[in-house]
């Protein structure tokens, strides 16, 4: 029986091993298939993300090579369907439109006009008879209070400039235009502003009004301008107003908006009707977001009165457009120094007033004139010490006889009403610089008027460049050296670049540019826009200047290249070297304050006229964007990056491009962005020097009165614009999000 027990439980041991060997081979083979499929899997998504990295280039690859052949096949241009453009007649609707309002409302346009002409006239007429020393005072003094000594000195440069360049009555001619322009602009746009923070509903009817006044070209104001107010000053103002206006508008009311809610809600505790809230409390809080509004305000004014001489207006821009006319780049320099001295004169003027006052502490000596960070060095403060002491007895006199203004008007009026005299004496006594401004300028007209006629500029302070310029530009021009550069700049963008690009635009067929530009809305942005910008493609080819857009397009895509072949190694050099950025950031300020119609000068000096010297024209007012968003996407890479990538072994070159370049993708594409539309409106003027496409198309119209063309062609330019721009805005967000830099919330 033992021996029966034994064999038994030897048996029940053995299935017990066997059972237990089958379970453990059975949980090797599960494991071994679970690590089977993870592998495989991991190298499908390495395959489907391989996939999709070859995916994109290779159908944009694919999409050159048949728009080539379809290019190749066709002998003439690509033209939209004469059925849908023959019924689509929007250039007539807008002109029987124009006639129907000027025929019903032309009466009511001209007393608006009339009013406008009056005032107009005498701002100009105040400033041009006036003594040169009180026109020269009404500038200065502001611009000293506000900005500074040097500031104060600047305008005195500026204003000596004007004269001596012999553009003094034009000068005021277009800063009285100008003035009143951004009076009226600021008075409304406060008005509509105040208004949008108020009621939402007031706001939503604003913003497309107000998105559709911000993208139209400036030029395509002039058009209703003319038609209905005439032509002159007038309809120059009147079409500032409209272009300039929107800034004003936004900025009012984000500053109102943007007020605290601890503060609304403190006023509303101690009883402060809304009126009062409005008035005494988001107003005034709001001053600095309404000044840089008033800022950009009149920049854009200055911009758009400068191409006011087109339809009548008189000023410096006048002056520069016959010099165009009659090739005289001596005398277009010196209009266009004038207006680029004037523009960073008005320009740091509004800025001061929306900076605040720097506090210094006791210790420090305050600088009036040399630069603060300077205080360090002792010749500096050597230096800054008489003015300190000027700056002092200045300041006394100045309240001595504001308090005693003040103290006159308190006695006399406290015999009607003590109240009163106060409130109005404590109101004088705050404005310290601006009775005694008014006492010097009364000082001035008294003996100008009953001791010694002082008169217009002094014709003895002449200081022309004119010849000067001239005679450095026809030394240039017969020069063997820079005739070869320049023809082989000319021949380089115009045979390798601009001719090739626009015959391959120009004869791919409208259908299939129009389904690639929806392929790319769909794909970076979605399916509503793709719809859009089928519309929006499909509106340029139905007003029959399909081939007039692929000629901007191609001007503007061979501008936005020679932008950033220029201008990322220059961004790539500031960014390692502050000194350079800190001149070069001089520069690009000038540039960027300098109205767009000035960079013609330059290019019509050194390459004449042309179709390549409008794409130069507006390479160099289209750079600025792109240096400084490389500059500030590289700079802003972190410290540590460089330092791990110089650890492991990397170069200066592998460092950037390989981490830093990849991290500043998106600011390079906001970059390409603001080109682009810069760009776009460049678009405008450069048919004065030889530009095509629909810029030629918008003064064609303007000078055939025929305001549908001229429109139609203006519309085109801002939808081109628009579809671009909401592409390379939907990819850099995409490049933040991969990097990111914000999450898919925002």
């Amino acid at each position: 029986n033992f021996i029966i027990i034994t064999h038994v439980f030897r048996l029940l041991l053995k299935i017990i091993l066997l059972q237990e060997f089958f379970s453990f081979k059975f949980k090797i083979i599960n494991l071994c298939s679970i690590k089977k499929f993870l592998m495989s899997a991991e190298s499908s998504i390495n395959n489907k993300s391989r996939f999709n990295v070859y995916l994109t280039p290779s159908l944009i690859f694919f999409g050159i090579i048949i728009a080539l052949i379809l290019s190749f096949q066709n002998e003439e241009a690509s033209v939209f369907p004469k059925f849908i453009s023959d019924q689509f007649t929007f250039t007539a609707w807008v002109n029987e439109g124009e006639d129907y309002l000027r025929k019903h409302f032309r009466w009511f346009t001209k007393i608006i006009a009339n009013y406008i002409k009056s005032g107009y006239y005498f701002i100009e007429d105040f400033l041009i008879d006036s003594p040169w020393i009180l026109v020269v005072s009404i500038l200065f003094l502001p611009c000293l209070v506000t900005g500074g000594l040097g500031l104060g000195l600047y305008s005195l440069f500026t204003m000596y400039f004007w004269g001596a360049t012999g553009m003094w009555d034009e000068s005021l001619q277009t800063v009285g235009l100008m003035g009143l322009s951004v009076t009226l602009c600021v008075f409304f746009g406060v008005i509509l502003g105040t208004l949008c923070s108020q009621s939402n509903k007031f706001l939503n009817f604003m913003s497309p009004i107000l998105d559709t006044m911000q993208v139209m070209p400036a030029f395509v104001y002039l058009f209703p301008a003319v038609f209905f107010f005439g032509i002159g000053g007038a309809p120059a103002i009147l079409a500032t107003m409209i272009y300039a206006m929107p800034p004003i508008i936004r900025l009012t009311n984000s500053g109102i908006r943007q007020v605290p809610a601890e503060t609304i809600e403190s006023a509303t505790s101690f009883g402060s009707n809304k009126l009062q809230l409005l008035f005494k409390i988001k107003i005034p809080l709001s001053l600095p977001s309404i000044m840089m509004g008033v800022n950009q305000v009149i920049m854009m004014a200055l911009a758009l009165v400068v191409l006011a001489c087109f339809i009548g207006a008189e000023g410096i821009g006048g002056q520069v457009w016959l010099a165009i006319r009659n090739l005289d780049v001596g005398w277009a320099m010196e209009g266009g120094l004038c207006i680029l001295f004037m523009a960073i004169m008005f320009d740091r003027f509004s800025s001061a007033f929306s900076k605040t006052p720097e506090i210094l502490p006791s210790n420090v000596q305050k600088f009036y004139l040399l630069p603060q960070n300077w205080e360090k060095y002792y010749i500096a403060r050597i230096l800054e010490k008489p003015l300190s002491f000027l700056h002092y007895v200045t300041n006394y006199v100045c309240i001595t006889i504001t308090n005693l203004v003040a103290y006159v008007f308190r006695a006399v009026l406290s015999l009607f009403n003590k109240q009163t005299a106060n409130d109005i004496g404590e109101f004088i006594s705050k404005r310290f610089y601006i009775i005694p401004s008014f006492i010097v300028f009364f000082i001035i007209t008294f003996i100008d008027s009953s001791i010694y006629e002082i008169g217009s500029f002094p014709k003895e302070w002449k200081l022309s460049i004119r010849q000067p310029i001239a005679n450095a530009v026809d030394a240039l021009t017969v020069n063997p050296g820079f005739i070869a550069f320049t023809k082989g700049l000319r021949g380089f963008v115009y045979l390798k670049l601009l001719h090739p690009l626009d015959v391959f635009l120009t004869h791919i067929p409208w259908w299939y540019m129009m389904g690639v530009f929806t392929l790319i809305g769909y794909f970076t942005v979605g399916l509503r826009f793709a719809f859009t910008t089928a519309l929006l493609l499909l509106f340029i080819g139905a007003c029959g200047i399909w081939t007039h857009s692929m000629i901007t397009l191609s001007s503007v895509l061979v501008s936005v290249a020679l932008c950033f072949a220029i201008g990322v190694p220059l961004g790539i050099i500031a960014s390692y070297n502050e000194r350079f950025r800190n001149v070069q950031n001089v520069v690009l300020d000038a540039m960027q304050t300098l109205p767009y119609f000035c960079y013609l000068i330059p290019v019509l000096m050194f390459f004449g006229g042309g179709i390549v010297s409008a794409v130069l024209a507006t390479v160099i007012y289209s750079i600025p964007p792109i240096i400084r968003l490389t500059t500030l996407g590289l700079t802003q890479v972190s410290v540590s990056y460089s330092e791990v990538s110089r650890s492991f072994g990397g170069t200066l070159l592998q460092t950037l491009g390989k981490v830093k370049f990849p991290l500043a993708v998106p600011s390079l594409v906001i970059g390409f962005n603001q080109t682009v539309i810069l760009a776009f409106a460049m678009q405008i003027v450069t048919p004065l020097i030889g530009g095509k496409g629909l810029g030629l198309e918008v003064f064609n119209g303007l000078a055939r009165s025929d305001t549908g063309r001229g429109l139609a062609a203006g519309i085109a330019i801002v939808l081109l614009a628009i579809i671009i721009d909401r592409i390379t805005l939907a990819y850099t967000k995409k490049q933040r999000l991969a990097l990111g830099l914000v999450t898919d919330n925002k």
